[in-house]
């Protein structure tokens, strides 16, 4: 293995090891001991590989940010027929259980007014999903499986909306019906779009 090829792992392993702390005590108590304990390394190390616990953190929130995305362009290339990409995308928008890693990204938006970098990621994450779901609602209405009653932008921006909100319900403790939050989500997308999703 190269040096530069070491360096980016033991980068990637101090960013697991992060991930690991955080889901056990919380992004905001999370720190350079406990990450270096975790990866069975000293302090020191963890910040000659990053200029900063910051950086770290940064590095954190924007691997799950891309995997959380991944996962549900995944989806959407799966399934051929809008009505079910459709229905699929809000099925994995609105989990049974919110996984550590959601969690961790939530955590973060309340680090936003003091860590103003996380923005960007956070407008990137939320407009990659709203583009999710505006192509399959321009692919479904091309084909006629769709007929929009609102403007198409505004259906994918609400879809998401209503996804982040009925996540966040478990995170403070408001315990719904899981299968009844994606039920509301999917009455919403057919009344929007004039359609039956099944």
């Amino acid at each position: 293995m190269t040096r530069s090829a070491k360096h980016a792992q033991r980068r990637d392993d101090l960013v697991a090891a992060l991930r690991r702390v955080a889901r056990e005590r919380g992004m905001a108590q999370a720190n350079v001991r406990a990450v270096a304990a975790e990866a069975e390394v000293s302090a020191g190390s963890v910040l000659y590989y990053f200029d900063s616990f910051e950086q770290l953190q940064f590095a954190a929130v924007e691997g799950v940010l891309e995997e959380f995305y991944e996962r549900r362009r995944a989806i959407a290339e799966r399934e051929p027929d809008a009505a079910a990409r459709l229905r699929a995308l809000i099925e994995a928008g609105v989990p049974d259980v919110i996984s550590d890693d959601l969690r961790l990204v939530y955590e973060s938006i309340g680090l936003l007014r003091e860590k103003p970098q996380y923005k960007p990621l956070h407008r990137s994450i939320v407009e990659r999903q709203v583009m999710l779901y505006r192509s399959t609602i321009e692919v479904g209405t091309a084909l006629g499986a769709f007929r929009p009653r609102q403007e198409q932008a505004t259906i994918a921006r609400n879809l998401v909306a209503l996804e982040d909100a009925y996540d966040l319900y478990p995170l403070i403790g408001v315990e719904l019906d899981r299968a009844a939050c994606r039920r509301a989500v999917v009455e919403y997308a057919e009344l929007a779009l004039d359609c039956a999703l099944g």
